[in-house]
């Protein structure tokens, strides 16, 4: 496989900076070949630095709608490349064997998982953004190109193609988007390719007055029975939460953080005085003055929010798994905030953790798309989230992540089997589409269970402060020891062992002849 210059990971971060001289791919020029993918927010790194390592150097132009400066690309990105037939193999174009193909490369991020999964099966149009419309502008001398993504700038198609961070049949109950049927599997499987591709490590945010309240809590601070500085992010200095506080968190039961004791103490009452300095420099007071829980949830449809409802509610696993979808209150508690995107729950987190009341709304006219200004009243005030591990590697938004059960969501502690909350994601594509399209979709989930490519293209981005996190290739067909080889990451536990895949099952190392089990 054609390596660049710089690995596609770090090329994608850097795109908004990246020069190539003159245009590579404008708004004017037609593809051979364009593709529509929507689909889970979670992977949307990796999914970019996949499509990117496959284009010719030096032909890519990127494409992002910017309804909020800063976060741009957060509902609808485009990647506009050549590739050539050594990259693809058994590239076509309209059924001809060609050497080169324009390819235009679409990804809406809006609504979630779900939108990658049940539009497609049903055969449902929904918005993706027209970069064609007199609608992007270049910046600067780069080749990034932001774009106006509302109104006739938005076009209604069927997804050929979609990534979800669960398996196809898990979006029915609190997973189904507002604009789709539940999945039935049997239209599921006549209506769709299913490629299960890799195993991703998600984990339990909270905002970082949470963080450091729990690290008092749990006497993790020097001067209060531990040695870590408030904040420190290290492995031994992450504070923890059991998988029964979490679900109680997430599923409503706790109204207010003084009903959460530690020790027979209130969590509250532990943080009197208690500062801590963010990472942009500023010093902040730990104790909240609005002491409501605050969930930060992602939108029914989302896989993000898919796999905690799995591995901590049991829903939709179960007909007594707990629900996700309660009402709470605003005025005594619990309140939940529904957002869209994972760039919203970073927002969401954020926003908590400073005490701002920042509007984040993405754009009025998708009606897929959240007004997510979740903290109108300015208050800081401590809240919890989910999100992969995909996500703040650097720590440059003000959440981190927890261990669970005294496990930090690292490769490591999944691949030996310590780590619950990962899942298997899925690629899948409509059987109707074209063989031009359904060739490069097919090598893109290829290698994303390349146990080399996840390494050298993928996780070199999220290595986080208390260790590597990320993707591991799932171990059907690799091969795997007792000892974790992160230049391949190989996942020897599986969720398909009794048959299909079910990120419902608990996964087990399959019975085999391999003795060298991480056990």
């Amino acid at each position: 496989m054609k390596k660049q210059l710089l690995s596609a990971a770090i090329a994608v971060a850097s795109l908004a900076g990246f020069s190539q001289g003159a245009f590579a791919h404008a708004p004017s020029v037609t593809p051979d070949i364009e593709i529509f993918m929507s689909g889970a927010t979670a992977q949307d790194k990796a999914l970019a630095a996949l499509f990117v390592n496959l284009c010719d150097a030096g032909t890519l132009d990127v494409y992002k709608d910017n309804a909020t400066a800063g976060s741009e690309g957060k509902a609808h990105s485009a990647y506009f490349c050549t590739l050539n037939s050594t990259n693809v193999p058994g590239l076509t174009v309209n059924g001809a064997a060609a050497t080169t193909a324009k390819v235009l490369f679409h990804k809406r991020s809006a609504g979630g998982s779900a939108q990658g999964v049940n539009p497609l099966i049903d055969g449902v149009a929904i918005a993706a953004m027209r970069i064609d419309n007199g609608n992007c502008t270049q910046q600067g001398a780069t080749n990034t190109w932001f774009c106006n993504a509302s109104g006739a700038n938005l076009t209604n198609v069927v997804s050929d193609a979609g990534i979800s961070d669960v398996e196809p049949k898990l979006f029915v109950g609190p997973n189904k988007p507002s604009n789709a049927s539940e999945v039935d599997p049997v239209k599921a499987d006549a209506a769709l390719n299913v490629v299960p591709a890799a195993a991703l490590v998600f984990g339990v945010p909270v905002s970082d007055n949470l963080y450091v309240a729990l690290q008092r809590a749990q006497n993790l601070l020097a001067g209060f029975g531990g040695s870590c500085a408030p904040g420190d992010y290290t492995e031994a200095c992450m504070p923890s939460l059991s998988k029964q506080q979490v679900a109680e968190l997430i599923s409503g039961q706790i109204k207010r953080w003084s009903e959460f004791k530690v020790n027979g103490t209130a969590l509250t009452s532990l943080t009197a005085g208690l500062t801590y300095t963010d990472s942009d420099g500023t010093v902040r007071n730990v104790t909240p003055n609005d002491t409501k829980v605050h969930y930060c949830k992602r939108i029914d449809g989302s896989g993000t929010g898919a796999q905690q409802y799995v591995k901590f509610l049991n829903n939709p696993c179960s007909s007594a798994g707990l629900s996700p979808d309660w009402p709470g209150s605003p005025l005594a508690g619990p309140v939940k905030h529904e957002i869209s995107g994972s760039g919203d729950m970073e927002l969401c987190l954020e926003d908590f953790a400073d005490g701002e009341a920042v509007a984040k709304q993405i754009t009025t006219t998708n009606p897929d798309v959240f007004n997510t200004a979740v903290n109108t009243a300015g208050n800081r005030a401590w809240a919890i989230g989910q999100q992969s591990l995909e996500n703040n590697a650097t720590h440059a938004k003000h959440y981190r992540f927890i261990k669970v059960d005294g496990v930090a969501p690292t490769l490591e502690q999944a691949f030996r089997g310590k780590y619950m909350d990962w899942v298997e994601q899925t690629f899948q594509w409509r059987k109707a589409i074209s063989a031009d399209k359904s060739t490069i979709i097919a090598k893109i989930a290829a290698d994303a269970a390349s146990p080399t490519i996840l390494a050298t293209e993928l996780n070199i981005g999220f290595v986080h402060p208390f260790g590597q996190s990320g993707y591991l290739a799932i171990g059907n067909g690799n091969n795997f020891t007792d000892t974790l080889n992160v230049n391949a990451p190989v996942m020897p536990y599986s969720h398909a062992v009794a048959g299909s895949l079910s990120n419902c099952q608990v996964p087990v190392i399959k019975n085999s002849t391999n003795t060298s089990k991480p056990m």
